[in-house]
């Protein structure tokens, strides 16, 4: 129940909107409350079925008809006219408060899809290491649809079927409240048993998404992997890895169709049950003259009526049990801080010359893990300092802690004497430029790849980092030059053109600290060696960090370390490193067999 209620309190932001809903919600029990009280003078005033048996009390249409000065000779003609006005009244209230109440909830999970987009996006980077892509993915789309159909749908149907059911509730109170005391007695019977469908829903439910998120999973792992999965010629094992998935949901969704599919009927037998009780009950009190034909036939109809709100309230509940599954799915992401966060007196870091040291840094991905233990370096303003070691010494690691991406578990790192902890997230990455490895492109332009996250900034500028990354070239035989889309992640262009477009992008933001974490990996000799000179004009007036497996790239480099299991065990520049010949040298002869001789 309290998470019935914190779904319903998504609603309250709409205040306005709920409010007037409500006000409809109102009209249509009106409206409901009077359609089964126009039974009793059908019966008994216009078919003027036999003496008036009943003692004469005070009825509800009695009332209307005082008030509006109809005769007993008009009833025949002013009941069906009046009959129309309140089914055309009670459904154009159905009409509004629905709208009002879909509107409110598609309103409300806009809202919470941008919310929960806004803080995946600054989960730390940890956080992305353990969650998995097509997780996240369907507690934006399939959960939030579903939280969505619950507030948008159900909570309004489950809202207007209470005050229907309230408003006939007194109805029948008002005919005979002995015979509706009878009638509440019994009625209970059907109140436990939708209690077990409500949890068995929910349990349901909640397994549900969680299979339909492992498909979200799998489809994100088997598009993205496609070339490889193609490659080992693995269609069959994949397609029979999706049926399983496939099956899995199928297997879930079944009980829950079939816990959804039994609270209905179920319902409604225990209606027919207490109805046949209620008739043989009603009947008596005929006979006895306590009520007339016309009450007890208001009676039965209103009677009737009571479950075809229980009934709706059964199928909303149902749906209702489903979002907040969804929503205590979501919740589990919004309840996830991240762990890189602005200090709370960060303050902006000022324009840098680029002066960096690292001072006893160690870190690990988890305390079984360490992965940089002790490290301590300084770079200077305008200096080029490469990184070198096999694959998992911590080349990378060091770059992701200068940027922040993560935090060290011990020491310290400045940029011109100030601890990066102390300045904003934003005002420090905003002073280093990035190009990895592995290379992030968006389905959009060249134009707006390159001027990511720089909104004001002209073509010209565009071209001359493009020029300077020696793109242009290429990007103006594109059909559309600067305009032209390059597909998802640059699919439409090659992996030496992808690299270069990054490098662009990376020089347009023309920041005082350059990273190039295997930034000219993938290019051919010809490209490496244009993008090798278009970076030696470039990495003149910034520092620059290179991590490059190919040490030709970095052989010119002011500065080397040589990392060896989290630890930097060589520094200096390419000759004294061949000449201490340890592990750089080792490295060198493996790339350059036949300079093995050569004296340094």
């Amino acid at each position: 129940m309290k998470e019935v209620f914190e779904l319903f309190k998504l609603t309250l932001r709409e205040r306005k909107r709920l409010i007037l809903a409500f006000v409809f919600m109102v009209f249509v029990a009106f409206f409901t409350y009077i359609f089964v009280n126009l039974v009793q003078p059908i019966v008994d005033k216009m078919f003027q079925l036999g003496p008036q048996v009943a003692p004469e009390k005070p009825r509800v249409m009695d009332i209307i008809f005082r008030n509006l000065h109809v005769t007993e000779e008009q009833l025949v003609r002013f009941i069906p006219l009046l009959l129309v006005i309140v089914i055309f009244g009670k459904g154009l209230f159905t009409f509004l408060s629905s709208f009002f109440m879909k509107s409110i909830g598609f309103k409300v999970v806009k809202k919470m899809r941008d919310d929960l987009f806004g803080h995946i996006i600054h989960q730390s980077s940890d956080y992305f290491d353990n969650v998995a892509t097509g997780e996240l993915m369907s507690r934006l789309t399939n959960d939030v649809d579903k939280i969505q159909e619950a507030v948008s749908g159900s909570m309004g149907d489950l809202i207007r079927e209470i005050f229907v059911l309230l408003a006939l509730l007194i109805g029948i109170f008002i005919i005979d409240w002995h015979l509706a005391l009878v009638s509440l007695v019994i009625a209970p019977l059907a109140v436990i048993p939708l209690i077990a469908f409500s949890r068995q829903l929910k349990k349901r439910s909640t397994s549900n998404q969680i299979r339909m998120a492992d498909i979200y999973r799998f489809l994100h792992e088997a598009i993205t992997g496609n070339k490889i999965v193609k490659a080992f010629t693995m269609e069959k094992l994949e397609i029979k890895k999706f049926f399983r998935t496939t099956l899995n949901y199928l297997k879930t969704s079944i009980k829950l169709a079939w816990v959804g599919s039994l609270a209905s009927p179920f319902m409604e037998f225990m209606g027919g049950v207490v109805g046949a009780f209620i008739l043989f009950v009603g009947t008596s009190r005929i006979a006895e003259g306590f009520i007339s034909p016309g009450d007890f036939g208001a009676y039965i109809i209103t009677l009737f009526m009571m479950y075809t709100p229980i009934k709706r309230l059964s199928r909303a509940n149902n749906v209702i049990q489903q979002g907040v599954a969804c929503y205590q799915r979501v919740q589990e992401i919004l309840s996830n801080k991240p762990h890189i966060v602005d200090h709370p007196r960060a303050y902006p870091l000022p324009p840098v010359k680029g002066k960096v040291k690292f001072e006893n840094i160690s870190f690990s991905y988890d305390e079984m893990r360490p992965v940089l233990s002790n490290v301590n370096f300084e770079v200077m303003p305008t200096e080029t300092v490469a990184l070198v070691g096999l694959s998992g010494a911590g080349k990378t690691t060091i770059i992701n802690l200068l940027s922040r991406f993560y935090d060290p578990s011990s020491g310290r790192i400045a940029i011109d004497g100030i601890d990066i902890r102390e300045v904003t997230l934003a005002s420090l990455r905003s002073q280093i430029g990035l190009v990895t490895q592995e290379l992030i492109l968006f389905n959009d332009t060249v134009r707006n790849n390159i001027a990511y996250g720089l909104e004001e900034i002209s073509l010209e500028e565009i071209v001359k980092a493009a020029k300077a990354a020696k793109a242009h070239d290429f990007i103006t035989k594109l059909p559309h030059e600067y305009d032209a889309q390059i597909g998802e992640k640059g699919a439409l262009l090659s992996s030496g053109q992808r690299q270069r477009l990054a490098i662009a992008r990376a020089l347009l933001k023309n920041p005082p600290i350059l990273i190039l974490d295997e930034a000219t990996s993938a290019l051919d000799s010809e490209s490496e060696r244009l993008i090798q000179i278009a970076l030696a004009n470039v990495m003149k007036d910034r520092t620059t960090f290179v991590i490059a497996h190919r040490l030709s790239t970095i052989m010119k480099a002011d500065n080397i370390l040589v990392i060896d299991k989290g630890r930097i065990v060589e520094t200096g520049n390419h000759k004294e490193l061949c000449r201490k010949n340890g592990i750089y040298k080792k490295l060198y002869d493996l790339q350059f067999p036949e300079d093995r001789e050569v004296k340094y």
